[in-house]
């Protein structure tokens, strides 16, 4: 995207309308940066509107001359999406508003893949629900957040009869998400946990239920151990599997506190 935006059209006439071809534009992922920041104080997300921090809006406001505070995210998703005219196969989202998820969903009707990141799933899971009645054809999303998946695997299970790939990175999977997973998208194919929180006993059901995966990442998890010999045995039909790096504890927990399926020991 940044080359077909930034510099591609600069090169020349005939460059500039060749990166209009739709066919340029049928997977789309924008740069990620931090739209909302959560005030610990306050307790709620607020808006700080730091998309200028980061280099790649930097560079697109100076190729195009558009000042800071004429710059709009809302503008700039529609602008990108639009090139695809309704070809777009895969979106990678930045944070951004209600309007623009429903606008990606009915001007992309042939969605194949769509990424969001954590605080859109956090502040939108309800949107995200409504909208998955227009994915017919999504056959993966990508989660930073694990908040609702009920409900949204729920919504996928009726209107996304392709679906077979889900991303969850760094979450929470709990009994009821991970509940979710067997019973809503029992046949998926391609699963990615890496650097969640799962209990090795729910891990286990997941690996005992889903017999169609063939992929499975669940590198750097917290609260089941790698080389449980158990839990390599029941994966050993999966083409790709890793768990490299999971543990018991969080390393970062302060207390230094152990978790094995429920129950906590503190360090003497």
């Amino acid at each position: 995207m940044e080359s077909l935006l930034l510099d591609v059209p600069f090169e020349c006439r005939s460059w500039y309308k060749a990166s209009l071809d739709p066919s340029c534009w049928q997977c789309l992922i924008f740069p990620r940066f931090n739209y909302y920041r959560f005030d610990h104080v306050r307790g709620f997300y607020i808006d700080t509107r730091f998309w200028f921090l980061t280099l790649f809006y930097r560079k697109f406001v100076y190729r195009y001359l558009t000042g800071k505070l004429r710059f709009s995210m809302n503008g700039f998703v529609k602008l990108v999406v639009s090139r695809s005219c309704g070809n777009a196969t895969s979106v990678s989202l930045p944070e951004c508003s209600d309007q623009i998820l429903k606008y990606v969903a009915n001007a992309c009707p042939g969605l194949k893949a769509l990424s969001l990141p954590s605080n859109s799933v956090l502040l939108k899971s309800n949107i995200i629900m409504e909208l998955t009645e227009k994915l017919k054809h999504l056959e993966s999303l990508s989660l930073g957040n694990s908040r609702n998946i009920a409900e949204i695997l729920s919504q996928i299970s009726l209107h996304c009869k392709n679906f077979r790939r889900l991303e969850l990175r760094d979450c929470l999977i709990g009994d009821e998400e991970a509940s979710s997973i067997i019973k809503l998208v029992l046949h998926i194919q391609y699963l990615v946990l890496r650097c969640s929180r799962i209990r090795r006993g729910n891990f286990i059901t997941l690996l005992q239920v889903c017999k169609e995966l063939v992929y499975l990442d669940a590198s750097d998890c917290r609260d089941f151990e790698e080389d449980y010999d158990d839990i390599l045995k029941l994966a050993s039909h999966i083409a790709y599997f890793s768990c490299e790096g999971s543990q018991l504890y969080d390393s970062e927990d302060n207390h230094g506190r152990l978790i094995s399926d429920g129950e906590s020991s503190d360090d003497d």
